[in-house]
């Protein structure tokens, strides 16, 4: 029977940081996270069969800021399903949306354009091009490899609507989670 366990990440065990982090190698041949360090106040998702992992992922607490009012939202990443084509990535996204809706709270991710398809048929809207519009706070953008869109899902909050209403820049003080 399949369950999601959800986990603070400052209650990660050493054996699921391993794990996540081998799980990163493979998928995508390095891996660029450090899960104890940066990753404490995030909230992970795991969806696992008895003992076996099938697919994981985060959520990540931020605050954007969009004509100066500031928001904050989650931001979705790290998100691997272990066996694919499975089900398990749709099963663990529709788990992450429960909690963004019992949160009232808007999610936002980034993701390869060849991957999109994938968010859409869980029920997230993808805006292309809006990657563009992210910046740090002192003005730098993050240097981007390939095409890219954002991956939302209006938990409640209305965050995205305001953030898709006009071509303004929004800013953040992480760089892409």
């Amino acid at each position: 029977m399949l369950k999601t366990t959800i986990i603070q990440g400052k209650d990660l065990t050493e054996a699921r940081i391993d794990f996540m982090n081998r799980q990163r190698m493979m998928e995508y041949g390095e891996n660029t996270k450090d899960f104890k360090k940066n990753e404490l106040a995030s909230t992970f998702f795991f969806l696992e069969q008895g003992e076996a992992v099938k697919a994981f992922g985060m959520l990540k607490p931020l605050t954007i800021t969009h004509h100066d009012q500031h928001y904050p939202i989650l931001g979705v990443g790290n998100i691997i399903a272990v066996e694919k084509r499975q089900g398990y990535g749709k099963l663990l996204m529709q788990a992450i949306k429960d909690y963004l809706v019992s949160k009232h709270l808007t999610g936002m991710g980034f993701c390869d354009g060849s991957v999109c398809p994938f968010y859409v048929q869980c029920g997230f809207q993808i805006t292309e091009g809006l990657s563009s519009r992210f910046r740090y706070q002192d003005g730098r953008t993050e240097k981007q490899n390939g095409a890219y869109g954002v991956l939302h899902f209006d938990g409640g909050d209305g965050v995205a609507r305001h953030l898709l209403a006009d071509d303004a820049l929004i800013y953040i003080d992480v760089p892409f989670w």
